[in-house]
């Protein structure tokens, strides 16, 4: 296929990576497979990676079976290998593969089948056409060059298969935790800027020591969640879940800290416990609906992200909080002694 140049470039806060797609055959390194197809095994670097596995790879290549003690560092290797993976390479060759793996006693099972690439690319690779489009792309044109990420591996169309791999994989990785980290401060950094904002507005309104109201300190948390969707609705594409729910929820319970310090200034614990349970319910929620279960299980990393993230709005929040002889709860709203002897 014709190659075409990799590049790489960042415009508006998004990372781009170029993947290639390159037809394989019996002719081609087995190896070259097994590196990114993740049902093949590459026991070469496996073995490379930790000597100890040496003698129980080459022995279940001999003879078709290990089944005996591993060293420490090869029950740790051996760990991280995918055990429902089909198909292995070593040596250059395809085998049929199976591994157990026992930590008491610390044992393993290997087996190794010869077998060929037929059989392997008929089995480990998957239908281009139910793929996503970034990798029909990438067959039809040589490369793709987006924003997400591609699922390398193995793909067949018209009777041939199709390699698909990141062009560079550095890139890949660096793009990866540049997405990771602004997932992370992103929205721990709106809610920062919110918080400041109400903050400000309350010395100006109240000008006294403690300015810090329960109305303000709530507000910054739907303040927070208006403000990071204004800007993704302006400046972002991509996943409607992870802009305006998933990422947004770890800005709302960051920005909580600062009510959370109000309320524990105040002793009000109820009022604590109970939004707090309330938000939690409300971000996990919202994030299976969104999301799915994956929704939920990085909601539930988020709520994580977003206490640490609050825990800096906290003392904040409790130093500022304004007492309660200064402030009178009226509905929704506060009003101090003082404004209440001016009516």
């Amino acid at each position: 296929m014709r190659a075409r140049s990799s590049r790489s470039c960042w415009t508006a806060s998004r990372a781009w990576s170029t993947y290639q797609a390159e037809e394989v055959t019996a002719d081609s390194p087995p190896g070259l497979v097994a590196s990114h197809d993740s049902d093949v095994v590459n026991l070469d670097e496996t073995v490379n990676e930790t000597p100890q596995l040496r003698e129980p790879v080459a022995t279940a290549a001999r003879t078709g079976r290990y089944d005996g003690d591993i060293e420490p560092e090869a029950y740790m290797t051996l760990s991280d290998v995918n055990e429902d993976a089909e198909f292995a390479v070593y040596d250059g060759r395809y085998y049929r593969f199976s591994l157990n793996v026992s930590g008491d006693p610390v044992r393993a099972t290997i087996e190794l089948d010869p077998t060929d690439w037929e059989t392997v690319s008929a089995a480990a690779s998957s239908p281009a056409s139910n793929a996503s489009a970034d990798v029909r792309e990438a067959i039809d044109e040589g490369t793709v060059t987006n924003s997400t990420f591609v699922v390398p591996g193995l793909y067949e169309r018209g009777g041939a298969h199709y390699l698909v791999s990141p062009a560079n994989p550095g890139e890949v990785i660096g793009n990866f935790l540049t997405i990771v980290g602004g997932f992370l401060f992103n929205p721990i950094g709106w809610a920062y800027t919110v918080a400041g904002l109400g903050l400000l507005g309350a010395f100006r309104i109240h000008g006294r020591a403690r300015p810090l109201d329960r109305r303000t300190a709530l507000l910054v948390v739907p303040g927070t969640l208006v403000a990071m969707w204004l800007a993704t609705t302006l400046t972002n594409t991509g996943s409607l879940g992870m802009r305006y729910v998933l990422v947004p929820g770890i800005g709302a319970v960051t920005a909580f800290g600062l009510f959370a310090g109000f309320c524990i200034r105040r002793g009000s614990w109820k009022s604590l416990v109970g939004w707090s349970v309330a938000l939690v319910a409300v971000v996990i929620a919202a994030d299976a609906v969104a999301i799915g279960v994956v929704g939920t299980i990085f909601g539930a990393l988020g709520l994580v992200v977003g206490w640490f993230g609050s825990l800096l709005l906290l003392p904040y929040g409790y130093a500022l909080a304004a007492d309660a002889e200064d402030e009178v709860e009226d509905g929704p709203g506060a009003v101090t002694a003082a404004e209440l002897g001016e009516g």
